[in-house]
């Protein structure tokens, strides 16, 4: 019988079952959040009980990073997702829409439903971090401090064809953007960029010296690690975790690079510009591959325009799956003290389309 393998949801890992530590929830046993070794459990119908108080043992930790794991996210394929991306390029604000937009728009175009897994710690997480600060008080969201950074457990189950019956674990982690400083704080903080199934790459535009020039932002402060240099760096992360050391074999995550924050770089646009159209990827419960043709191949020529083709080169170079987006979380640029009038968010699922495409959860035409 082949070994069960598990996927972390905080640090991405996949260990084997028998690998795995064990914590009692029984709010009266004495070992109750005491870690529990693998040989000391107790199996009652092939089932783990503690050796304590003899009830089900329903959480496993991560033997790399200590994480609780659930029964409800074991059994389902994960996609965990990555968002890389310098300080103020657009991580948070782009969570809470996605989320968002994966409840009310993909689930009807595609016939599924988002339900957050690890009950209460997903939902009001999201709700007080993301949703609420943004849907309702109207604010664009502030950069996320490292205590915060709490992966978010969905599970997306599908009703329609020609996916029913499919379904899939979706884990979105949100790095803090003080972790792109340098690669030693990445390789700390960020193991889940070389353990996950796809990676969203963040672009803001005015990182691009060429863009800065060219479009003047009153009031903007651009900071944050360039685009570049921090692509370059997760690339040899990834490598040094993968152990992918020999630059002549591709890294096999699909990778997206987005250009975010397109709103607000319009007038670089022209006025016919494929990327100013809606999404196609929604029209259908399909992966709309002539538009993403279209969009990328606009995105790279942006890129090369603005003096960035190192990005388009380092990308295809390293990784064997690359794609290429441009997206609006907001819609219009923040106020001066940080207000959203309206939300009007533009092509923001499209990248994350393609990265459950790529992993074969989504069909495409």
């Amino acid at each position: 019988m082949p070994t069960k393998m598990i996927t972390c949801p905080n640090c991405f890992r996949r260990s084997a079952a028998e690998e795995y530590h064990f914590s009692c929830t029984f709010a009266d046993c004495p070992k109750k959040g005491v870690i529990i070794a693998p040989g000391d459990v107790v199996y009652d119908s092939g089932r783990p009980v503690c050796p304590e108080c003899k009830s089900g043992l329903s959480e496993r930790l991560c033997p790399s990073c200590g994480y609780a794991v659930t029964e409800e996210s074991e059994d389902v394929p994960s996609v965990p997702i990555s968002i890389v991306g310098a300080e103020g390029s657009g991580k948070s604000n782009y969570l809470s829409v996605a989320v968002d937009q994966l409840r009310r728009v993909m689930s009807k175009a595609y016939d599924c439903s988002l339900y957050p897994l690890g009950g209460d710690d997903t939902i009001s997480h999201y709700d007080s971090r993301y949703y609420r600060p943004l849907f309702v008080g109207g604010q664009c969201l502030s950069s996320t401090r490292q205590e915060e950074v709490v992966p978010l457990l969905y599970s997306l189950i599908f009703s329609g064809v020609p996916t029913a019956g499919r379904s899939c674990n979706l884990t979105f982690y949100d790095a803090c953007g003080e972790n792109f400083k340098s690669e030693k704080i990445m390789a700390d903080y960020n193991r889940s960029v070389y353990n996950c199934r796809g990676i969203l790459f963040f672009i803001d535009p005015f990182q691009i010296p060429a863009v800065r020039e060219q479009v003047k932002a009153t009031g903007r402060t651009v900071g944050g690690e360039d685009p570049g240099t921090l692509l370059s760096r997760t690339i040899h992360l990834i490598r040094q975790g993968e152990g992918k050391k020999n630059i002549k074999r591709k890294i096999d995550i699909p990778i997206a690079i987005c250009i975010t924050k397109i709103d607000a770089v319009r007038p670089l646009l022209d006025p016919s510009s494929f990327l100013l159209y809606p999404s196609r990827h929604l029209k259908k419960p399909r992966f709309d591959l002539p538009d993403f043709g279209s969009t990328g191949r606009e995105v790279q020529s942006l890129l090369e325009s603005w003096a960035a083709a190192d990005i388009v080169k380092l990308a295809t170079s390293h990784f064997s799956d690359c794609g290429f987006f441009a997206l609006s979380s907001l819609g219009s640029p923040p106020g001066e003290k940080n207000n959203i009038n309206h939300l009007a968010p533009h092509r923001v699922l499209d990248p994350l389309l393609w990265v459950l495409w790529k992993n074969r959860v989504i069909a495409a035409q």
